[in-house]
């Protein structure tokens, strides 16, 4: 349903759909899914923070950058116009039942009449978010990091660690793992980058020290020597790298 799936109210039935212009229609169905996804990527990006996603920390009480209100005070709004009924249950305890939106509204007059196409699915949307919710999959719901894919997915387990760049689908893995390597690359750039600056300012107060790209990357190689995940530099890369190790240079505290 959150990917333009199957029915999702009465306005499919028949005797109902009838009542209305085909276009009417689509466009109630484009505003359900506008709606329903709107309300699951919100719940989504509660539990973002600084690009990193905990999933367990999502809340609806919560107003991520972006949006305008929480999403406690929509479901509160909806269930005052659809209040939930007492059940008593075949074990002789009490349910609480969540309704359906009620296709039918009393206008000012008292006369009963049909809710608006598009007001219904709305009302649709935020009833199905409401069940989402009330399911134990719903800190599983995933959206897919791929920026052209952006498909909403259920995860086939709770991530209980933090998610720091991002999770895709099933169609989108290989970009997930394009952009693990690219990632780590970047990363393992940054360190070298930091190192390489650790000796930019000592070349600078020696003497005799030859060429600055070659020494550097030299001190840097001895530096990495034990640790296997880095690849040995050249006075090439200290080159091609200079602006950012200058960068890194400059943003440390002048010693007095």
């Amino acid at each position: 349903m959150l990917n333009g799936g199957p029915a999702w109210g009465w306005l499919d039935f028949p005797g109902v759909a009838e009542q209305f212009d085909p276009e009417a229609l689509k466009r109630a169905d484009a505003k359900f899914l506008k709606s329903f996804r709107a309300l699951v990527n919100q719940w989504i990006d509660s539990g973002i923070n600084n690009g990193i996603e905990s999933p367990l920390t999502r809340n609806v009480r919560a107003v991520p950058s972006g949006y305008s209100e929480t999403l406690f005070d929509i479901l509160y709004r909806w269930m005052n116009r659809n209040m939930p009924l007492p059940a008593l249950m075949n074990t002789g305890r009490i349910a609480i039942l969540t309704r359906e939106p009620n296709y039918y509204t009393t206008d000012e007059r008292g006369l009963v009449k049909h809710l608006d196409p598009e007001e219904y699915a709305e009302e649709c949307a935020i009833y199905h978010f409401e069940q989402l919710l009330d399911n134990h999959g719903a800190h599983r719901v995933a959206r897919c990091a791929n920026p052209k894919c952006r498909r909403l997915y259920l995860r086939r387990r709770m991530r209980k660690k933090e998610i720091k760049r991002g999770t895709f689908c099933a169609d989108c893995t290989g970009k997930g793992s394009q952009a693990r390597t690219r990632a780590t690359r970047e990363n393992r750039k940054q360190i070298l980058v930091t190192f390489a600056a650790d000796y930019w300012k000592e070349w600078e107060a020696g003497r005799k020290r030859g060429e600055r790209s070659h020494w550097i990357a030299t001190r840097v190689n001895r530096r990495i020597g034990a640790k296997g995940r880095f690849q040995p530099i050249t006075g090439r890369w200290v080159t091609q790298n200079r602006a950012e190790i200058e960068l890194e240079v400059s943003k440390r505290p002048k010693k007095c």
